[in-house]
């Protein structure tokens, strides 16, 4: 079975019934105002609209068992339609990467960023841009006619790749570095510490429970956190300018029982290089 999901798709279209996929999901705010059932979902044929934040559909998604084979983001609405967030973004991507199949497609248009979102695509997988001649192929143009995608939008092939590290500098915290999501841990994590961009997006990630704010809050006091509320286990995702070397003699004298693990978590392969040079 092959499902599709297009965030932040806009309205339905006819097309969709003749794509060569089992399931689509079109998530958009538009249809809070045009589904008239109180659930803000609507299904006709193989397509189920879902008039949700994007954010909030993911939740949906995991409560749904859905797993994605195709994910789709063109038209986004960050200039003219009220996003608020980039779809593409790591912090999107991240929270949404429970849902993705370990092999699946990517449709996006990273030139509709305009420099001024931070979309790299640099991701804890192998990519391989697919051309018309691959059998997984589909075409931009079924979702946006716009021009702009002429040249700029792509489709990927993305695997996922698995890496871990342990950290061995004869420290009391068992230390890993994790080239994977946080989210995909969530389960097994005590605390998630996230360093949130201001993009309106912190109120939801702090509603998930277990999750702090980094930049609103510095390591040691996170620490006394752990300490005091015996958090066994700890993720942490890359801080923004972060200073490595005091967080490593941070922990070379910590010498409390919480946290016993701490995982650092990253997406963008060369983050936490500062730790692995003092390996």
């Amino acid at each position: 079975m092959k499902t599709l999901v297009y965030f932040a798709s806009g309205n339905y279209q006819e097309v969709y019934q003749k794509l060569h996929v089992d399931k689509i999901f079109l998530i958009d705010d538009c249809f809070k105002r045009r589904i008239k059932t109180n659930t803000k979902i609507e299904n006709v044929g193989n397509v189920t609209c879902i008039g949700m934040d994007c954010l909030e559909a993911v939740d949906y998604l995991k409560q749904q068992n859905v797993k994605i084979d195709y994910f789709v983001s063109l038209n986004e609405g960050l200039y003219e339609g009220g996003g608020r967030y980039a779809i593409n973004s790591d912090t999107f991507i991240g929270y949404a990467m429970p849902l993705f199949k370990d092999k699946y497609i990517h449709i996006m248009n990273k030139e509709y960023y305009n420099k001024r979102y931070n979309v790299s695509m640099d991701l804890p997988y192998r990519i391989e841009e697919l051309d018309t001649s691959s059998r997984e192929y589909i075409s931009p143009f079924v979702f946006s006619k716009a021009k702009y995608h002429e040249g700029h939008a792509k489709v990927f092939r993305m695997q996922r790749i698995n890496d871990s590290i342990s950290i061995d500098l004869g420290l009391k915290i068992n230390l890993t570095i994790k080239h994977n999501s946080i989210w995909n841990d969530y389960d097994e994590l005590d605390l998630l510490v996230i360093t949130f961009l201001p993009n309106g997006t912190e109120d939801f990630f702090k509603s998930q429970g277990k999750v702090i704010n980094l930049r609103k809050n510095n390591l040691n006091a996170i620490f006394r956190y752990c300490k005091f509320n015996k958090i066994s286990k700890m993720g942490i995702t890359p801080w923004r300018k972060g200073n490595y070397k005091e967080f490593i003699e941070t922990l070379q004298k910590y010498e409390y029982e919480y946290p016993k693990e701490i995982i650092l978590y990253h997406l963008n392969k060369d983050d936490y290089n500062g730790i692995k040079n003092l390996c």
